[in-house]
């Protein structure tokens, strides 16, 4: 675990809008920035607006001012737009709905420019008992796409129902998994937990992985794996695609038991909503008090990295998605600050995790980028979502629950203010480039190849391996081997942090033919023409005058 104090960057967020109590407001997740439509937008959710029913809304990021507009959402009942957002290939957004009145239960599939209609095609309806998913299909937290336009999601209630779905871009929905087959009898106790809060897909390895939430249980996970005393408090799990099973069947893995009072638990509702996300590999995730790692493929790997609401000035409950940035590193919000003693709780912090070099992860830094400000940029964040790459700058995108006017203030257990669609910029490191190549690669010994090259982003070049000496940032060079085989030339240079990076280049070098050894001028043979019958004849007879004088010698 991390015991340095958090390091304060000067990370800004830039406000695009303020919500008002007319339309959306109050947002429980971030906007999603839409990669896969022409025009750059943001598309988001609001559970509650001013017509009593949830919003939806998008910003409109190619006009100066971000135009803003909102529609209200009957169809999703009232209060149900709890689930993150997904954007399929074809720039359509799936969201959920669980409300508590006035509607079913229902995903919804989001053209730009259009109302949201039902995303589910078969069965008819999910929500009935006997050919649909009856209580189970109530979707929550926050939704992943495959590289097949695959949605998973998880849904379920606080005692019965609890299952990791799919559902195909054409809108057929299957259970994966039923978890009510990993529970314990009657009772309300579940060996592998309850239902997913958030999820991830590794397309490479077609595994998925989740965590799952303890919601109104006696248990979710194993309670031998949690310290004595303690509770279990939901799991972190895998499931192999490659034998998932559409009748709620698929194996699933437990890889992490969490511990409610050592480590924190899961949740994904409305007093909640924690993430998960993967960094190359390792995951990352939170708790609703804790920062944790886990590295795939090594079991005991996980470990917490920072536990919130310790030191003054640092956020306290994580909330929301997690993004991995095109630098690396894990970005996140936590939803209020700790302040000193008397005073109320603060409007939130952004955060980022510096991945680490180490091969455990232990160096992994945690830094506070931001805290906000209930007036200036809202308060309570509730998550971000990873935007374009531009130059040398990435746009992360977010929102907060309360505060953005003038005047508004944070109390013990709310704030003034409807909220904000947030942005913040992150500049992304220089990154070196070396570019060297040789023409011809294949030749033969006594022929010559040109090397060239260029730097671009670091200095203090040298050469390595078959060549040597300082090298300049761009030029040329012509190098005649002596020797046959596999030749490397290695060119390394400093970049910007102070690090050796190098590229290379390999030439084939092959033995020279007969009578072409190197030992001569070329003269003799390939000038005269080569030996034949005349030059042997020649011979004969010189070998013969010498054998008759050595003779006429010895007499």
């Amino acid at each position: 675990m991390l015991v340095a104090a958090p390091a304060l960057a000067d990370t800004t967020p830039r406000v695009l809008h303020v919500f008002s109590n007319t339309g959306a407001k109050e947002p429980h997740a971030p906007p999603i920035y839409l990669h896969g439509v022409e025009q750059p937008t943001l598309a988001g959710l609001t559970p509650s607006g001013s017509e009593g029913f949830g919003h939806y809304y998008s910003l409109d990021l190619s006009s100066p001012e971000a135009a803003f507009s909102s529609e209200s959402f009957p169809a999703s009942g009232y209060v149900g737009l709890y689930t993150g957002l997904a954007e399929l290939f074809d720039g359509t957004v799936l969201l959920g709905s669980t409300p508590y009145a006035a509607a079913d239960p229902t995903v919804f599939r989001w053209t730009m420019g259009e109302a949201p209609g039902n995303a589910v095609t078969t069965p008819e309806d999910p929500t009935d008992d006997t050919t649909g998913f009856g209580s189970s299909f109530r979707p929550r937290g926050l939704f992943a796409v495959d590289a097949d336009d695959n949605t998973y999601f998880g849904g379920g209630g606080a005692a019965n129902g609890n299952t990791l779905f799919r559902l195909s871009s054409s809108g057929e929905l299957v259970a994966l998994v039923d978890f009510e087959n990993y529970r314990d009898g009657t009772s309300t106790r579940y060996a592998k937990g309850q239902y997913p809060a958030a999820l991830v897909v590794d397309d490479e390895s077609n595994r998925l992985f989740g965590i799952n939430v303890r919601h109104q249980s006696d248990q979710s996970g194993d309670p031998d794996a949690v310290p004595e005393g303690d509770e279990t408090a939901g799991t972190l799990f895998e499931v192999d695609l490659s034998v998932a099973a559409t009748d709620g069947t698929t194996p699933v893995t437990v890889l992490h038991t969490f511990a409610r009072q050592a480590e924190g638990e899961i949740i994904a509702s409305d007093s909640g909503l924690q993430a998960l996300a993967k960094a190359g590999e390792w995951l990352y995730g939170t708790t609703n008090k804790a920062l944790w790692r886990y590295r795939l493929g090594v079991s005991e790997s996980f470990s917490l990295l920072h536990i919130f609401g310790e030191e003054l000035g640092d956020g306290i409950t994580p909330w929301g998605p997690l993004v991995v940035a095109a630098d690396g590193n894990v970005y996140g919000t936590a939803r209020r600050t700790v302040t000193e003693e008397g005073q109320p709780r603060g409007a939130g912090i952004l955060f980022r995790v510096v991945i680490g070099k180490a091969d455990d992860h232990a160096d992994d830094q945690y830094e506070i980028l931001h805290r906000f400000d209930v007036e200036a940029d809202g308060a309570f964040p509730v998550g971000l979502y990873a935007g374009p790459v531009e130059g040398q700058t990435q746009t992360l995108y977010g929102a907060t629950k309360r505060g953005g006017n003038e005047g508004d203030t944070v109390n013990a257990n709310d704030a003034d203010g409807f909220g904000t669609v947030f942005a913040v910029d992150i500049e992304l490191p220089v990154t070196a480039d070396i570019q060297l190549s040789a023409d011809p690669q294949n030749l033969t010994l006594n022929e010559s190849t040109t090397l060239t090259w260029s730097v671009s982003n670091a200095d203090n070049c040298s050469g390595e391996g078959d060549w040597a000496g300082v090298k300049a940032t761009e030029g040329s060079e012509t190098i005649t081997p002596s020797v046959d085989g596999e030749l490397t030339f290695i060119l390394a240079c400093v970049d910007a942090n102070n690090e050796r990076v190098e590229t290379s280049v390999t030439v084939t070098v092959a033995p020279a033919e007969d009578g072409d050894n190197g030992d001569d001028s070329g003269g003799g043979s390939s000038s005269g023409g080569g030996g034949g019958a005349l030059s042997l004849l020649w011979l004969s007879a010189l070998v013969l005058l010498t054998v008759r004088h050595r003779r006429r010698f010895s007499l």
